[in-house]
């Protein structure tokens, strides 16, 4: 075989003719006919409209999941904000939690019956070995049996000097624990403030820097730690309370907006009062004017009228003009008989 023919830069003409026809592997030797090329072209066609496809299909998913996981949102928010108002408010609100006021006045009475008390036993005792009068000693031993009886017995409630004192310490810690345990009961493992806080766009005082700090404090799971004062507690409290305020402002909107999608009108008009009015303005306003277009075309017409009426008499008159002539002659033609 020629070396010149298998060489790589021998041309088309000069190539040997046995060499097998296979589409993509010896271009130079296949030329595709015009139905392979409207074929290859169709082909592309359909694979772009496919890409064209699936991309909307895909979009259309990526729309679904995003409005199922908007719908999961929202529904597990309104879940939480029905939650509000099944809360124990009165808890929260330490009504019942005792003051540093009756606690310090419970102390003096405690410290007034100790000391009522010992005088009472002193005196009684004094009376025994003749140191004082016994009328003194026999009062004094009295008021000791009265002040025993109060808090021995508990016979006599309205001298609870003794045990009103350990009473509200108890009550105290008892009620300290109680609030500890509910909140966190309420908070659980997710927290619950934080995810209520988007009630703030029903609610502009939970806005403050201080709801904002425990809503942090409770996404960031530390809320418990950070929760030792009674001040925090009734904050805790008083954003609960701002919450519970904000949801039925959400749930009364919604009510109006689906009100507003039965009725068929649009929600996001903001004031269909101030619409109202503005349609019958401008309802007046076109009465007004076709009221004063109306003396206009009224005017108009009776000019018409008067321009048809004169037209009309001219007409007439010429008409008469053009009778007369015809109605003489007759005559005339009489009175030429006649002579």
């Amino acid at each position: 075989m020629d070396e010149k023919n298998l060489a790589p830069g021998a041309s088309s003409a000069k190539s040997p003719k046995d060499l097998p026809s296979v589409p993509g592997v010896y271009p130079a030797h296949h030329k595709m006919t015009p139905a392979e090329i409207a074929e290859k072209e169709a082909e592309r066609e359909r694979e772009k409209i496919k890409a064209q496809w699936e991309a909307k299909q895909a979009e259309k998913k990526q729309d679904e999941r995003k409005k199922a996981e908007e719908a999961r949102i929202k529904a597990e928010r309104e879940n939480l904000y029905k939650d509000l108002e099944t809360l124990d408010y009165n808890l929260l609100s330490l009504d019942d939690y005792p003051s540093d006021f009756e606690i310090e006045s419970a102390r003096r009475s405690r410290l007034g019956w100790f000391f009522g008390l010992g005088v009472s036993v002193f005196l009684f005792t004094s009376s025994l070995l003749n140191l004082v009068h016994p009328w003194v000693g026999g009062i004094s031993g009295g008021i000791a049996f009265v002040l025993w009886l109060s808090h021995g017995t508990g016979m006599m409630h309205f001298l609870p000097g003794l045990s009103r004192y350990p009473e509200l310490l108890a009550k105290r810690r008892r009620i300290k624990n109680s609030v500890t345990e509910y909140i966190q009961q309420i908070e659980g493992k997710r927290g619950f403030i934080h995810r209520i806080y988007p009630l703030v766009h029903h609610n502009p005082r939970l806005r403050a820097r201080k709801f904002r700090r425990i809503a942090l404090m409770s996404k960031e799971h530390n809320l418990m730690s950070n929760m030792k004062t009674l001040q925090d507690v009734a904050l805790y409290h008083e954003y609960l309370d701002e919450c519970r305020k904000a949801a039925e402002e959400y749930f009364r909107k919604e009510r109006e907006d689906q009100l507003l999608v039965d009725l068929d009108i649009d929600p996001n008009v903001e004031n269909l009062e101030q619409e109202l009015n503005d349609n019958q303005d401008d309802d007046e306003s076109v009465d007004e004017t076709s009221s004063d277009e109306k003396p206009l075309q009224t005017d108009n017409s009776l000019a018409e009228n008067k321009e048809q009426e004169a037209s009309d008499n001219q007409n007439s008159e010429s008409s008469g003009q053009t009778t007369e002539p015809q109605t003489a002659s007759p005559q005339q033609d009489d009175q030429k008989k006649q002579s």
